[in-house]
């Protein structure tokens, strides 16, 4: 049984200018002890994806209008909300993109944290605060035992991403969502929270889920790659295959504006357009607008294609790999 698995997803949101369909039939899964990334351009679903997983969608607008969730066997979509409150931050914790707007500005960063292990684990006050010093440790904030006592607006950002870091692992959770995790991190630090998220996964077999817009990390720290676009799947493979032998346009798209792959001294390879509003998608493939394979059969919706274990695809027209192994 997969530790998380999502069938069919499909959350939309139901506003005066029309219906934006966000997540319209997303499928993978997570196993225990797994890193999953899911990839595509800003405004294809990925975080919709994530905040749908533990219903934090508001509604309305929003609404999860199909599909399953399926956490350790059990459908989230239809769980009662009370029971869903001991889930969240607890089994499934999850690092939200925005550390600035994502902690409570009355608050210090030390009762955040301490609340939800208080929530959570059956300890005293105390011990509570003990486990709340050593994951500040752990994420690298300095001077912790002064830090703990201190607000969210004397904290630098990427101290506050630090800090919602440790929050969401200092209940040592099944599953962690991570949405964007480094963001406002430099690379020393990223290359330190990146290694402690491997450490404890090797300790805990917890799962992650990450959301980011680097390839680079994708590369050093996945095990399988999703690649969304429009709200749909695009294509799933393990992350050597999809690196070595990516056969949607749009994720070879992607792959080619890797600086690495392109010619020494040449300007980087780009996906003309944009990715068109929720209330625009085209039929069919949603990014037949912007691919150069694309043929009047694409004005119908993609067919699932098996391109080898765990590597599927969804196109009229799965292209050859387009270069070698990242």
């Amino acid at each position: 049984m997969p530790l998380l698995e999502l069938i069919d997803l499909r959350t939309h949101f139901f506003t005066d200018a029309g219906v934006l369909r966000s997540v319209d039939g997303v499928s993978f899964s997570v196993e225990a002890g797994e890193t999953v990334g899911v990839v595509g351009e800003s405004g294809c679903g990925k975080s919709v994806t994530a905040m749908s997983i533990l219903r934090l969608i508001p509604e309305p607008p929003g609404r999860i209008v199909g599909g399953e969730i399926r956490f350790l066997g059990q459908d989230l979509v239809r769980m009662p909300i009370a029971a869903l409150r001991k889930v969240r931050g607890n089994s499934i914790s999850m690092i939200f993109q925005e550390p600035m707007t994502s902690l409570n500005p009355v608050y210090t960063v030390g009762d955040q944290i301490i609340e939800a292990i208080l929530l959570h684990q059956d300890v005293d006050e105390d011990r509570a605060r003990e486990i709340a010093l050593d994951m500040l440790r752990k994420v690298g904030i300095p001077a912790p035992e002064q830090r703990i006592d201190e607000y969210p607006h004397q904290l630098s950002g990427g101290m506050k991403q630090r800090v919602m870091i440790a929050m969401a692992l200092s209940c040592q959770p099944k599953l962690l969502i991570a949405d964007e995790p480094t963001t406002a991190l430099d690379v020393t630090i990223q290359a330190q929270i990146l290694e402690l998220l491997k450490q404890l996964q090797a300790e805990q077999g917890m799962g992650i889920m990450l959301i980011t817009h680097d390839l680079g990390v994708v590369a050093e720290t996945t095990d399988k790659v999703v690649v969304l676009y429009g709200g749909q799947m695009a294509e799933v493979a393990p992350t050597s295959t999809l690196f070595s032998s990516a056969s949607h346009p749009y994720t070879q798209g992607l792959l080619r504006s890797l600086p690495d792959r392109a010619p020494p001294g040449s300007r980087l390879p780009t996906i003309p357009g944009m990715v068109p509003s929720p209330l625009q998608f085209p039929t069919g493939c949603r990014f037949r607008t912007r691919c150069g394979q694309a043929s009047p059969a694409c004005a119908a919706l993609p067919p699932r294609v098996e391109r080898g274990p765990g590597h599927a695809v969804w196109c009229h027209h799965p292209q050859p790999p387009a270069g070698g192994a990242a």
